[in-house]
Formats: structure tokens, C-alpha cells, sequence
């Protein structure tokens, strides 16, 4: 009984087949009830705490039960579940299946499934009814202006929040089962006729060619999407705001929404979409633009500042004053630690209590974060394990690494500033240009489905004036060069 396929027609070998399937009645949490439903008997199955018992009695059950004892008999038996939903059922969110696989997977999800004697064919309803967290604001996005709603753990309340922003007969939805045997629902929104067809396909087949047995999170989905799993940045831009999400079907990517993660993932991404806030769009193109470039040049002085402090010091020092050359040969002198040593231990040390705030339970995390960097850094400088000069620079550094608005990006970042602080003290300022052109050379030569993820810039592609610059509303007209083209739309229809 377990290697059926599909349903069958005698009602008690298919609720045998579910119970074995599921291990009832060892298994507490399943539910399975046999009713008289006119002419002919039925069953529900679901899973309790995943259910609406509220939804299903006065919905499901009373209905058919209050049939009268003759209705239904002259209804084929293949038909008595469509006959149901025709006559009794009150639910609208409903599918006819015959895949015993499929029934379990939307069992398993929260929706129970209706049978009969006689019928081969399942009615599967949406009958969720399990707690989950409400709308709130958002905890790593933060903005000054623009909606303060973010994406909760359940897919379709994400969903709903994303139509109740684009609301356009092209926007679709489809769902997607991802994983082995613990499958994973994942949902792609795109809007038709908008997003390229081909680039669907791709994440598609990605998604569904997962065969993991554990249950994915946005995270792991977004491994799957990603076509160069060894670089250090991000292929798909990640976001737990509905209105960035709506931009992003704007502009043609497609969004992908995972069961249980409040997070949506954008694809195929830029470079420059890592690097872009909420806020830029809500403010006038002015302020937009100057917070912009206060966030490139913190960008730039978090990755290249540790490594041109040591690179000017051990190879170029002719490029500083011979005032403040000597200021800083003699705080250093004091040290015991080599120079690149010591400006490595206090950058991890940095990130080491960055992590720890991260990390620290509540409000405790902000403390942590103060006290620790106090002590340290006040302790280092008076115990000569470190210079002040270098205190400074791995503080300005640090502190131009939150002005990346992604987490996972400045990840990424703090490793490319590693490698650009021990190129500085190996090599100097040619070693830091070598890495420098060899990063940007594979950068250009990286894609995100199928998309050059250095564009418009890299190859040159027609696109917003909203790249590093941002200018006026009335420039903002052009699709995203990723999107299908409007003469390939028309001809096509």
C-alpha cells in the first residue's frame, strides 16, 4: 500500500495508505475523521495545530454532514469530491489532486484533504490556521521616511503584503515545492510581460532541483539561485521590506518568498542594488544623492583605510609629512607587536565586538558594544600593544563599514579588506593596485541569472539615471535593462 502513487478508489485503502504513510495512530498529530456526507461517506485528514478546527467544522464538516441522506447518488463516484465542493464546501482556496505525494506535502503544510468512496481524487483545501508573528517593523532596514511594515515567517501574508502595493492584473504568483523529503514552499512573483521569461525558467529549474533533505531557509534558497557560489559578494539582493520588493517587480526581477523566513530575495541583482537604501527613493533627489555618496566613501574607507595606513608606512612613507611621520615612528616604536600584526588583531578585535553586540541578548547588545570598545581600545593604547594612530584608523574603518547598508555585503566587504590590509603590508600600494584590478576584472566577468552583475556600468547597458547619482523623478522613466524589452511584449501578444 505504501508504493501507491495515486489515490485509489475504495476510501478505506487510501485513508490506510495516509495512515501508514504518516504513522498514525502512533503519530498524536494526525487527524483523520470519517463522516456521512449524503449518499456516499467521506473523510477529512489533516494535521492538528496546523489546522483551523474552527474553519474546518463549520465549513467542511456541517455542511456535508447536514446533506440529506439520499443527495449525491446519482453522482458518479469519480465526481463525489467535485460534487461536494459544488454543494457543500464553503472554502474558496481549494485543488483536486491524485498524487498521494502531493496531498501529504499540502497536509503537511497546514491543509487537510477531503476523500470519498469511490473517488480516486482528493479535494485539498486551505485550512492553516497556526500561529504566526504580525506585522512589525522592520529590524535590519531601518528608515526616516517611507512605510515601517516588514515581512513576517508566513508566505502568504507576504504575499498579500506585496498585492496590497502592486496591485496589477500582470503580477503572478506561482509556488514552488524546493527539497527532498522535507520540502520547503517557496513562491515566485513577477509581473508578466515585464519580467524576461527565460530568467524565470532559470530559477525555476534552480529551485526545483534542490534535493535536500532539510527544510531551506531564504538564506539557502539563495545559495541555490546564485551562479558563482566562491565569490565574497551577493548575486541576489536580499530585503525584508514589502515596498522594495514591489520595486523590484517593477523594474522586472523576480521575487522569491520562502515559507517561514521574513525575507524576500531579489533576482538577477546589480552591484549597485547592495549598495542603494530605501530612503534614497523617498527623499528629494538632492539629499537622496548626498546621503549616496557619504555611504560610497564610507564604503571605500572601510575596505582600503587599514591597508593604505600600512602600505604608506612600510613602503611609501616619503608620502607623509616628516612631522607626522615621526609622530607616528615614534608611538610605534613602543610596540612590541609588528606592525601588520597589530593592525590585524585590532581589526578582528573590532569585528569580534561588533559580533558580540550583534549576538548579546536584548539591550544588552548596544553595551556590550560601548563598554567593550572603551576598555579595549583606552587599555591597548595605555599598555603600548597598540599605537593611537592605528586605534584611529580601525575605528574610522569600522565605522565606515555601517554605512553598507547590506549585512550581507559587509560581510563579504570585511574579507576584501583583509585581503587589501595584507596586500598593503606585503607589497604596498602596487600590491593593493594588482588585488585591486584583479577583483574588479572578476567582478565584470560575474552574472546574476544571466545578468552582467557590474551593469549598466560594466558592460554599458541603457538604464535610470539612479546608479551612484540620483537625479530627479522625471528622468526615473526607463525599464531595468534585465527586463523584457516593450517591442518584444507587443510582438509577442
Amino acid at each position: 500500500m505504501e508504493d501507491a502513487v495515486t489515490l485509489l478508489a475504495p476510501l478505506a485503502r487510501n485513508l490506510d495508505i495516509l495512515r501508514s504513510r504518516l504513522g498514525a495512530p502512533r503519530n498524536a498529530d494526525v487527524l483523520i475523521r470519517r463522516f456521512q456526507s449524503g449518499a456516499f461517506e467521506s473523510a477529512i485528514v489533516a494535521i492538528d495545530g496546523m489546522v483551523s478546527s474552527q474553519l474546518i467544522d463549520e465549513n467542511i464538516l456541517k455542511p456535508c454532514m447536514d446533506l440529506p441522506c439520499g443527495a449525491g447518488e446519482e453522482i458518479a463516484p469519480q465526481e463525489r469530491a467535485a460534487y461536494l465542493m459544488k454543494s457543500a464546501v464553503s472554502i474558496l482556496p481549494m485543488k483536486m489532486k491524485e498524487n498521494i505525494d502531493e496531498i501529504l506535502a499540502d497536509v503537511l503544510g497546514g491543509q487537510c484533504a477531503l476523500l470519498c468512496e469511490g473517488c480516486g481524487i482528493a479535494c485539498v483545501m486551505d485550512t492553516r490556521g497556526f500561529e504566526k508573528r504580525t506585522i512589525g517593523k522592520p529590524e535590519v532596514e531601518h528608515v526616516v521616511l517611507g512605510p515601517h511594515e516588514s515581512f513576517s515567517e508566513s508566505i502568504r501574508t507576504n504575499i498579500t503584503l506585496v498585492r496590497r502595493i502592486v496591485q496589477r492584473e500582470e503580477l503572478t504568483t506561482e509556488f514552488i515545492s524546493a527539497g527532498g523529503k522535507m520540502k520547503t514552499r517557496c513562491a515566485l512573483l513577477y509581473l508578466r510581460g515585464t519580467a524576461d521569461e527565460k530568467m524565470i525558467e532559470a530559477i525555476r529549474a534552480r529551485i526545483e532541483g534542490c534535493t535536500y533533505d532539510f527544510p531551506l531557509t531564504s538564506g539557502e534558497v539563495e545559495q541555490l539561485i546564485e551562479q558563482h557560489p566562491l565569490s565574497l559578494l551577493p548575486q541576489v539582493v536580499r530585503t525584508e521590506r514589502p515596498d522594495r520588493a514591489a520595486s523590484f517587480l517593477a523594474e522586472g526581477q523576480i521575487v522569491v518568498l520562502t515559507d517561514g523566513s521574513p525575507a524576500a530575495l531579489g533576482a538577477p541583482a546589480t552591484i549597485f542594488h547592495q549598495l542603494h537604501t530605501p530612503d534614497d527613493a523617498s527623499m528629494r533627489w538632492q539629499y537622496g544623492t548626498f546621503m549616496r555618496l557619504i555611504r560610497m566613501l564610507g564604503m571605500l574607507i572601510h575596505v582600503f583605510l587599514p591597508g593604505l595606513y600600512l602600505a604608506v608606512l612600510r613602503f611609501h612613507p616619503q608620502l607623509l609629512s616628516p612631522m607626522l611621520l615621526t609622530s607616528v615612528y615614534e608611538s610605534s616604536s613602543r610596540v612590541p607587536v609588528p606592525l601588520f600584526l597589530e593592525a590585524l588583531l585590532m581589526t578582528l578585535a573590532f569585528d569580534l565586538i561588533n559580533e558580540a553586540g550583534l549576538r548579546a541578548p536584548g539591550a544588552m547588545g548596544g553595551a556590550v558594544s560601548i563598554v567593550s570598545g572603551l576598555i579595549l581600545g583606552q587599555s591597548a593604547v595605555s599598555a603600548d600593544i597598540v599605537s593611537p594612530l592605528l586605534l584611529i584608523i580601525v575605528a574610522a574603518s569600522g565605522l565606515g563599514g555601517f554605512c553598507i547598508p547590506g549585512y550581507a555585503m559587509s560581510i563579504g566587504l570585511k574579507i576584501v579588506q583583509l585581503m587589501f590590509l595584507t596586500a598593503g603590508a606585503m607589497g604596498g600600494l602596487y600590491a593593493m593596485s594588482l588585488l585591486l584590478v584583479c577583483l574588479l576584472c572578476a567582478l565584470c566577468g560575474m552574472e546574476s541569472i544571466s545578468s552582467p552583475l557590474t551593469a549598466p556600468l560594466a558592460p554599458p547597458r541603457r538604464a535610470n539615471p539612479d546608479i551612484l547619482l540620483r537625479l530627479p523623478m522625471r528622468f526615473q522613466k526607463a525599464r531595468a535593462f534585465f527586463a523584457k524589452r516593450r517591442s518584444e511584449s507587443s510582438g509577442r501578444a
